[in-house]
């Protein structure tokens, strides 16, 4: 045998090398996994019924995002401006209900399905047009309406459990 063809068996005998892994998978950097940061809870104990200034922020929240969404919807602003302000006020008012007793939650539902409708329509349709986008504005100050006169916190404080 002469010399090239012992190196060509050497060769083929490292390449056939038996292991778990091909030759490829063994000379590839592996990728450095990131440790994940410990997560410390803090447990504390919250009193049983909200305070006055929560419930006060939570009303403020919920007409204050739909402000921004009357004043989207009547510029034509962006549908994703739009999403985030009937999105954020639904989400307050939820917290708003999440308050209140079964009797305060059985006069805030006809409301709450109010947004959730005119959110559905904003979703549904992201551009509609001026005479879609003035009912919503109509439909959006009618709630408002109806929620600054049921809902202030001196009327909601009896629902408040």
């Amino acid at each position: 045998m002469d010399q090239r063809s012992i190196y060509a068996v050497l060769m083929i005998m490292l390449i056939m090398q038996p292991g778990c892994h091909s030759l490829r998978k063994k000379f590839i950097r592996k990728k450095k996994t990131e440790s994940q940061e410990q997560v410390y809870v803090s447990f504390k104990n919250y009193p049983q019924a909200p305070s006055r200034e929560a419930y006060i922020d939570y009303y403020l929240f919920v007409r204050g995002w739909l402000d921004e969404l009357i004043q989207a919807l009547d510029r034509g602003d962006s549908f994703k401006r739009r999403k985030r302000a009937i999105g954020e006020a639904r989400m307050n008012l939820e917290q708003i209900m999440s308050f209140f007793s079964s009797e305060g939650k059985d006069l805030l539902y006809p409301l709450f399905k109010t947004i959730v409708e005119v959110q559905e329509e904003i979703e549904r349709y992201p551009n509609m047009s001026e005479m879609k986008r003035r009912y919503l504005i109509h439909r959006i100050e009618h709630f408002q309406r109806q929620f600054a006169l049921q809902f202030t916190y001196e009327d909601a404080k009896q629902w408040m459990e």
